[in-house]
């Protein structure tokens, strides 16, 4: 077959002869010009139509490995790309693959103060920062240069809520309680089962929404929620609330510090306080309670805060259910240190 030129195969080209072919193995078997060309432009939406095929076991040589590394430009984009592959050279050692693939990772000493300071003016929220730019996330924390955070906006969560109140001018109010008031604010004018929006339609008053209180813990926040609506009531205003007052919404909250603290008192063990209870489990994680709860003997010189010794660890097991059961300390510090993505990428099934 006559080779193409360069520049020959353009998007349209690409598109067209990926549209002929339904895996992405029959494309490079058929135009390996344009599947490579797909790949270097990351034209990645050009593959939806195609059907995903399990690679047999052993797929991964060690030539088919060299081979598609030259594909990408870096060790995240090709781990993206092609996962098993990916996973196939830590398990067998082949680590001369790698060599000429830059990690992407930042310098020790890069996150400087105004480095920092750069990244955090990209957020709005403090959940977001840490999510999309860990690192200088947790480099700020670590300097205690809170100041930075100064300029986001505070939001609540499970354990903090506020409390707010919709007036009309009427004398209709509406009591509530979020974790997000602007999130919130937005539903109130666009769900049409909101009383809000119901008395806001019918009467064509715009409401006036007063914030009551800051993010406090979620149970003195029913508690005042609920005084504050008797004190509308006392002043004859008419209540809009539909549903009794102390509710939190869908995520109605059972694990907060005491129970998940009394539940993990029936265990001896971490693995077993996971297996048997995983929603007051995954609440100590999140909120960083799991040293409290749990006496537990630290690695030395914290053995598993080692990227590469995790993932060496990592390789013995299937799935992250069994790398937490077999290796819990291990599990833990990829965890904290967000590498089981890495170690352990979440697959989704294509929709037909």
């Amino acid at each position: 077959m006559k080779k193409k030129p360069n520049g020959y195969w353009t998007y349209e080209r690409c598109k067209d002869a990926a549209l002929e072919c339904k895996t992405r193995n029959e494309l490079d078997v058929k135009h390996r010009g344009a599947y490579k060309a797909i790949y270097k432009n990351k034209w990645i939406e050009l593959f939806e139509h195609m059907k995903i095929l399990k690679k047999p076991d052993n797929y991964w040589s060690y030539e088919k490995c060299k081979e598609i590394i030259d594909l990408c430009q870096n060790k995240k984009e090709f781990n993206t790309l092609y996962a098993s592959a990916y996973k196939t050279i830590f398990q067998n050692e082949w680590k001369d693959l790698l060599e000429n693939l830059s990690s992407n990772k930042k310098p020790n000493g890069y996150w400087t103060y105004e480095r920092c300071k750069d990244e955090a003016l990209k957020y709005k929220y403090r959940s977001e920062f840490d999510k999309n730019s860990c690192t200088a996330y947790r480099t700020i924390l670590k300097n205690k240069w809170l100041d930075l955070f100064d300029h986001m906006e505070r939001i609540g969560n499970k354990v903090k809520r506020l409390i707010y109140v919709y007036e009309f001018n009427d004398n209709h109010c509406y009591i509530g309680l979020t974790g997000n008031k602007n999130r919130r604010h937005l539903d109130h004018f666009k769900d049409e089962s909101s009383s809000v929006y119901k008395h806001y339609i019918k009467t064509g008053i715009e409401p006036k929404l007063h914030i009551k209180t800051d993010y406090i813990d979620v149970n003195q926040a029913i508690e005042l929620e609920e005084k504050i609506l008797n004190e509308y009531k006392e002043n004859n205003w008419i209540i809009l609330n539909q549903v009794k007052t102390g509710g939190i919404g869908s995520n109605d909250v059972k694990w907060n510090k005491e129970t998940c603290k009394e539940e993990a008192s029936k265990y001896n063990k971490i693995t077993d306080f996971m297996r048997k209870s995983k929603g007051a489990y995954n609440a100590t994680m999140k909120y960083g309670w799991i040293d409290e709860f749990f006496t537990r003997k630290k690695a030395v010189d914290n053995y598993w805060n080692d990227k590469e010794l995790c993932r060496k660890e990592s390789l013995k097991y299937k799935n992250r259910s069994e790398f937490c059961y077999g290796s819990w300390s291990a599990y833990n510090y990829s965890s904290i240190n967000k590498w089981l993505i890495e170690f352990f990428p979440i697959r989704y099934k294509k929709i037909k």
